[in-house]
Parts: C-alpha cells; sequence; structure tokens
C-alpha cells in the first residue's frame, strides 16, 4: 500500500486501488441513492431518450426501449456493488479474479478508460453545445465552442480528483436542485399552450415509425451497452458503503428513478417538436428564450454535467491506477480528465454515438459476462484481497493472464460482431453467452487439473 494513504485529516482522498479500512466503511443509503440518481439523470440518457424519438419512435416506445435497455444490466451492477461493501476494492481490481493481474490491467481497466473518456467528452460536448446556443441568444455574441468546453470542463474535474467525501458532498447538494430544475422545465413544456405540448398529446405521439422493432432494439442496445460498460464503477462507489442492505436500496432505487426521469424528459420534449430534435435543452432554449428560464437551464447542465463528469472520471483514474499503478489514484484522475476535455472538442462524439457505444458494448458485454459468472458461480462471492496484489498467487495464473477468460473474450467479441443480429439485443445475448461458456471452460480446465493429480 502506498504510504499515507488511509490519513484521514487529508481533505483529497488518500485510498487509491487497495482495500478500504473498515473504520472508513460509513456511508447508508441516502449517499448511496444520491450518488447512483446523479449517475443516471445525465445529458446523455436524456439524449437517448429524446433520440430514440427523433428516429420516429413513439413516445411510449422510447421510454421503454430506453429504460429496459438500462435497467436490463440492473442485476449484474448490482453483483458488483456486493464486491465493493465486502471487500473495499474497485471493480477492476476485482476483474483480476477473472482476467489475471496483468490481464485485468490490460483488458477491463484499459477499456474502462476508454470509456470514461468517451462519457466524458460526449456529456460535456452535449452541455457544451447547449451552453453556447443559451450564450447566443442570451447575449447575442458567439463564443468558440472549445473554449466553453474547456472551461466546462475543467470545472468537472474538481469533485473527482478531490476524491469520494467530495462526491458524496456535492451528489447531497446536486440532486435536490437538479429534480426541482427538471420538474420546472417539464411543467414549462406540459403548459406550453401548443396541443401538441399537452401530457396526454405527447402520450400518443405516434412518431412516424411507433413500435418500430429495429428502432427499439437500437436504442435498446445502446442503453444496455452504456449500462454494462459502468459495470466495476458499481464497486468503486459502494467500497465505503457500511452495509449490503444500504446498498441494494440504494443503488436499485436509484437506478429505476434516475431512469425513469431522465429517459422520460429526454423524450417528453421530443415529442413536443413532433421528433424534429432529440437534444432536450436546445428544444428547450428555443421554445422558452426567456432569460429566466435560460439561466434555469444553465444551471441545470452546470449540475448535470459536474455530477455525472464527476463520477464518471473517478471510475476512470482508480481504471488507469490499475494499469499504472506507480501513479496515485488524483493524478491517474487528472490524466483521464485531460484527454477527455481534449476529446469533448470533437463534434464526432455527438454524431457517431450509436457506433462508438455499439463499440464499448462488444467490449463491456462478454467483460461482464465473464466477471459475473466468475465472481458469483465460480468464487461463490468469496476473495482474498491480498491474493489480488500478488504476483506469486493464484491469480498470476499464465503470465498474468487468465486464458480461459481471453478466449471467452474474444469469441464474445466475435459473437456480438459477426453472429448476434442487433434486432436479438445482442448485448444482452453475448453477456449470458459469453458467461456461460466462461463457466463451462474453467468447469472443464478444473476438473483437467484434479484429474491430472
Amino acid at each position: 500500500m502506498k504510504a499515507g494513504h488511509h490519513a484521514s485529516t487529508v481533505p483529497v482522498e488518500r485510498c487509491g486501488i487497495e482495500p478500504v479500512p473498515a473504520g472508513l466503511k460509513t456511508v447508508g443509503f441516502w449517499d448511496q441513492f444520491s450518488i447512483f440518481i446523479n449517475f443516471l439523470i445525465n445529458p446523455s440518457v436524456m439524449l437517448h431518450g429524446g433520440a430514440a424519438v427523433a428516429m420516429g419512435l413513439s413516445f411510449q416506445a422510447a421510454c421503454l426501449a430506453v429504460g429496459v435497455g438500462t435497467l436490463s444490466a440492473l442485476v449484474p451492477y448490482t453483483v458488483m456493488t456486493r464486491i465493493g461493501v465486502d471487500y473495499g476494492i474497485p471493480g477492476q481490481v476485482a476483474a483480476r479474479i477473472s482476467f489475471g493481474i496483468r490481464g485485468a490491467q490490460l483488458i477491463p481497466s484499459a477499456a474502462r478508460v476508454i470509456c470514461s473518456i468517451y462519457f466524458f467528452a460526449l456529456n460535456t460536448l452535449i452541455g457544451t453545445i447547449a451552453l453556447h446556443t443559451l450564450f447566443v441568444q442570451a447575449t447575442g455574441r458567439d463564443l468558440p465552442l472549445s473554449l466553453i468546453g474547456m472551461l466546462f470542463g475543467v470545472l468537472q474535474i474538481l469533485f473527482a480528483v478531490l476524491g469520494y467525501d467530495w462526491l458524496k458532498t456535492m451528489s447531497r447538494f446536486v440532486l435536490p436542485l437538479k429534480l426541482c430544475a427538471i420538474l420546472y422545465l417539464a411543467g414549462l413544456l406540459a403548459t406550453h399552450p401548443g396541443p401538441e405540448f399537452r401530457p396526454l398529446a405527447v402520450w400518443h405521439y405516434q412518431g412516424s415509425q411507433p413500435w418500430s422493432w429495429g428502432i427499439i432494439a437500437v436504442w435498446f442496445n445502446t442503453s444496455c451497452s452504456s449500462w454494462l460498460s459502468m459495470i466495476t464503477d458499481a464497486a468503486d462507489f459502494c467500497r465505503y458503503s457500511r452495509s449490503r442492505r444500504a446498498t441494494y436500496w440504494g443503488v436499485g432505487l436509484a437506478s429505476v428513478c434516475g431512469t425513469l426521469v431522465a429517459a422520460v424528459f429526454g423524450a417528453y420534449a421530443a415529442a413536443c417538436v413532433l421528433g424534429t430534435s432529440g437534444n432536450v435543452f436546445t428544444i428547450l432554449s428555443s421554445t422558452y428564450p426567456q432569460a429566466g428560464v435560460l439561466v434555469v437551464i444553465f444551471v441545470l447542465l452546470l449540475l448535470d454535467n459536474v455530477s455525472i463528469n464527476s463520477l464518471n472520471i473517478y471510475t476512470g483514474g482508480l481504471a488507469l491506477e490499475n494499469m499504472l499503478p506507480a501513479l496515485n489514484r488524483a493524478t491517474a484522475t487528472m490524466a483521464v480528465s485531460v484527454v477527455g476535455i481534449l476529446l469533448s472538442g470533437s463534434q464526432d462524439v455527438v454524431s457517431h454515438l450509436i457506433q462508438y457505444i455499439d463499440v464499448i458494448g462488444s467490449m463491456f458485454a462478454p467483460i461482464s459476462g465473464i466477471i459475473i459468472a466468475d465472481i458469483v458461480y465460480l468464487h461463490r462471492w468469496r476473495i482474498n484481497t491480498s491474493q489480488l496484489f500478488d504476483p506469486a498467487g493464484p491469480y498470476w495464473y499464465w503470465h498474468g493472464f487468465n486464458r480461459s477468460a481471453l478466449a471467452c473474450m474474444a469469441g464474445g467479441m466475435v459473437l456480438y460482431y459477426l453472429v448476434i443480429p442487433p434486432s436479438l439485443l445482442k448485448p444482452l445475448l453475448t453477456f449470458v453467452v459469453t458467461g456461460g461458456a466462461y463457466m463451462l471452460l474453467s468447469g472443464f480446465e478444473r476438473a483437467g487439473t484434479v484429474a491430472r493429480h
């Protein structure tokens, strides 16, 4: 362990990837709920709901596709929270059980760093575009998107670098303000004089392809893949939790409520304008250009991005530290943040959202299946944490790699890209099939080892 990491008087979190001491595990239900619901109520999920309507789905179908896609990954996500609660380790360290010490560093951790950077850039760019529109409307002046994005991004880094206690405090403060802002803006949409804005009209909005299975599958897959890419984050945010019960209730309720609020808010706005736009913030600012409304939108964007992206790069920093243990957590978090800010200058991040998340799904659907199968079925929740850091221990496998996991990972990606069509909910099927294949292969290996001895 790194010297001085547990000095609680220092305002910056000192725990890195090593287990959190039992004396620091004091987090209860409300903090877990606040952290996770902030994670779900974010511009990306809102954009999913709005974009699904803009692509042609009815309001009901869009909410169902995004909501069920997100919640389909809730069970494996909750499994990973238990690892954080019981053992106080980050999810990327727990992945060493399945992939080996080096394998976890080079595969799940590298993939998580890439995802953290991408989602940081995505949320920052969505917010930057909306803030740019607000600034032009309010002042009549133009500012470069890159400048707004950089200033916006730097603000989001602060809480992630300071660490978990700051994230916890920020989440408590931000959540009620975000909810009040969303309720106010949703109320404006619902009371707009236009007949298409009325709640019943939105509820019955059909779109050009109201229940197209092909489009539903696209947004189910996109939402499911996004959530599976964050599966190891669950342990990261629960390392300081004092009980499984508080964690399960906090994460479960936050997941349902957060998904419902974000997806419905985004889809409602898009249905109000008959699917001509999928960006709720652009719709609001053009429909209500008054200064007071613009200020509320600005505050919501600021709170949204600070809360979601601070949490996002916090987990990216832990993943990078797992890859490069010589780095401390704060330095690793800063490195992830800098790359994310640079990437947020590219409009390609938003314009090719579905394609990028498809790539993310191809990585994390098999990764998630392997990790969950190993923890639940093969290890039965029993982990010796000291062995996870021991190059001479059982998790070194073959030169630091578990060949069974590597084979199943490769097979899962082939399955995802070449075998399962998008219409068959490929991230979920890949998760299940890869996890099952890993259990079988590991079982054969164990039987062979026993027979040789």
